[in-house]
């Protein structure tokens, strides 16, 4: 595991971090971490690399997506420390916005789904839901939803029958 030089093999790296050999690989390849190689080819980390993996771990916690953490660790390897708040500040006003826009989304969704609730005991399900009618694969959640969930009319088909 620990070297010389200080530096650590992928296998340690994986255990301090808790990052899979697989992930800190892909890590890798994306540029978010640059391992020196040993003379036999091993991939050795250093504190860099370390601070690097803490970064894409802290930037997963609050959600960054890889390509968002990509971009804001090639700006902080560039030495623009100052450009990385700014485009973070960015990136965070963005999902504040998405996650308010989603969030307004769950609600309306759960509107919806205390509607439906709502009439399933209205009526008794079982006797509303219209299976064996010969049309209907099963009728149940119709009987939730009504018209407003139907692609296609029972009527037209009948009419076709």
């Amino acid at each position: 595991m620990k070297r010389e030089d200080e530096r650590l093999l992928i296998g340690g790296v994986a255990r301090l971090t808790g990052f899979p050999t697989k992930t800190l690989r892909y890590y890798e390849d994306l540029g978010l971490v640059e391992p020196a190689r040993s003379e036999a080819g091993y991939r050795l980390y250093g504190p860099e690399e370390l601070a690097r993996l803490e970064f894409v771990k802290q930037a997963k916690l609050i959600g960054l997506r890889l390509d968002e953490t990509a971009e804001l660790v090639g700006l902080a390897a560039e030495g623009k420390r100052g450009e990385v708040a700014h485009r973070l500040e960015e990136i965070l006003e963005a999902k504040i916005e998405e996650t308010r826009r989603r969030m307004a989304e769950l609600a309306e969704l759960r509107e919806r789904l205390l509607h439906y609730r709502r009439r399933t005991f209205e009526a008794d399900p079982a006797e509303s839901c219209g299976c064996g009618d010969g049309l209907d694969f099963c009728g149940c959640l119709e009987a939730v939803t009504g018209e407003e969930g139907r692609l296609i009319s029972v009527e037209s088909l009948r009419r076709k029958g």
